[in-house]
């Protein structure tokens, strides 16, 4: 009895830790910038946006889920180029103690044909239906050097 409980100590001790719900949400940022260079910003944008979610970037705001349909749905409306790679990089999260929101934060670029851009980021996340989905989207651009 003794052995087994020894050995049941010493695999929780040198155990790597468990994903906490800042790497969980962390995977999730990383899950979506993936998507975007896979299927395009539109798609992984729409993908991860929650039903009041918004962003704070470009000439229409897009308030909730229901605008960013109508806005990629209309052809005359700005759309992310598709020779435009956009990629990020999530650096931080953090999630309080209820798990309810979150946040994070990194680096992104756009590099395409005639752009090449870096700035930072900042995400927050909320749980909708148990998933994290994008709440609010803001991000600056590096000054050129």
């Amino acid at each position: 009895m003794k052995t087994h409980l020894i050995t049941a100590a010493l695999l929780i001790i040198t155990s790597p830790a468990l994903a906490g719900p800042k790497d969980d949400l962390l995977a999730v940022d990383r899950a979506f910038a993936k998507m975007s260079v896979e299927q395009g910003y539109d798609q992984a944008y729409i993908a991860n946006l929650a039903q009041d979610g918004q962003t704070f970037t470009g000439k229409t705001p897009i308030r909730n889920k229901a605008d960013a349909l109508a806005r990629f749905k209309d052809p005359k409306a700005p759309h992310a180029d598709p020779k435009i790679k956009i990629t990020w990089v999530p650096d931080t999260s953090g999630v309080p103690a209820d798990g309810t929101m979150g946040w994070t934060e990194g680096h992104h670029s756009h590099t395409g044909p005639g752009v090449s851009t870096t700035g930072h980021y900042m995400t927050i996340w909320v749980k909708e239906k148990g998933a994290w989905k994008v709440r609010a989207d803001i991000g600056t651009t590096d000054p050129k050097s």
